[in-house]
């Protein structure tokens, strides 16, 4: 890779792109293609591309939500959260790995992961208050969020999911919780 990667606020300009992105998974493929990347009131989506912004490498998307807690039969909110909806890697580049900026190698999903979560702290610390941030990982995705922090939902706990997010593992990510 010659060319700088970089990752850009996803616009009508980029979605020509959309339809040679391909991460393995139908729905993530087709949710880039779709207006509902677009759309506001759904999430705001981001896209890792080469600086000639020629090639669509990953993106996610980010929208709001909170997690609820049954206790003793009665469900209460415990706290709202950033939900990750969207997060997927072109199959051209999963697994691959470069050299970050202390010169050792990092996973491409990482990098995109990594800034997704200072995205995340820049609109808390910016914007908007909240505890957590949740996902619906697919299970070729657990790892790579198990080991940047995120934990499996308790049993107890829950947020809202989508039809599409069924087989999915509810995870989230506690952000200031000692």
């Amino acid at each position: 890779m010659n060319q700088k990667i970089t990752v850009v606020l996803y616009d009508a300009s980029l979605q020509k792109l959309a339809s040679s992105f391909h991460s393995g998974n139908d729905y993530l493929d087709r949710f880039l293609r779709v207006p509902d990347s677009l759309d506001d009131n759904i999430g705001k989506t981001y896209v890792l591309a080469f600086e000639d912004r020629k090639t669509i490498l990953g993106y996610y998307n980010l929208g709001v939500g909170y997690i609820e807690q049954i206790v003793d039969g009665t469900v209460r909110k415990i706290g709202g959260s950033i939900h990750i909806n969207c997060f997927a890697l072109d199959e051209t580049y999963q697994g691959l790995q470069i050299w970050s900026p202390n010169g050792g190698q990092i996973k491409l999903s990482d990098v995109l992961l990594t800034d997704c979560m200072q995205r995340i702290e820049d609109i808390r610390r910016d914007h908007l208050g909240f505890t957590f941030v949740t996902l619906s990982s697919t299970r070729e995705g657990y790892h790579l969020y198990l080991r940047n922090g995120f934990e499996k939902l308790d049993d107890d706990m829950n947020f809202s999911m989508e039809e599409t997010e069924e087989g999915c593992i509810p995870m989230y990510y506690a952000i200031d919780i000692e």
